[in-house]
């Protein structure tokens, strides 16, 4: 019976060290870039057709666009959530269809929050 004891608590102290030198699961943080975007080309406006974010960390996506209330279509909301990406860079299709935009122009690095962008090409 005492060797039975003895054995669970070695046991014990080395079960110990190995589960505190395992590192602990890290939370993945969703980070957000929104805002809105606009296109324009000289005094021209053409709608934002859409936006492809690359995240520096993490999966790149399509952007989700809708059209804020009360606008004219030139200017268009924008939203993508990534995991822990620390900044992105939006690739933002101006004019034609959302399968073939006119024009792409890249926006400098951003971090997550809110963007109002205007694009101009």
């Amino acid at each position: 019976m005492r060797f039975l004891k003895l054995a669970a608590t070695a046991a014990a102290l080395i079960a110990v060290p190995a589960a505190l030198a395992a590192p602990a699961a890290q939370a993945l943080t969703p980070r957000t870039v929104f805002g809105t975007v606009t296109c324009k080309q000289g005094q021209r406006s053409s709608p934002p057709v859409a936006v492809w974010v690359v995240a520096e960390k993490g999966e790149s996506g399509w952007a989700e666009l809708d059209d804020p209330v009360g606008a004219r279509g030139s200017v268009r909301e924008y939203s993508y959530t990534a995991y822990d990406a620390e900044r992105f860079r939006l690739v933002v299709g101006c004019g034609g269809t959302a399968k073939q935009a006119e024009r792409a122009v890249v926006t400098d690095w951003v971090k997550s929050g809110r963007h109002n962008l205007t694009v101009n090409y």
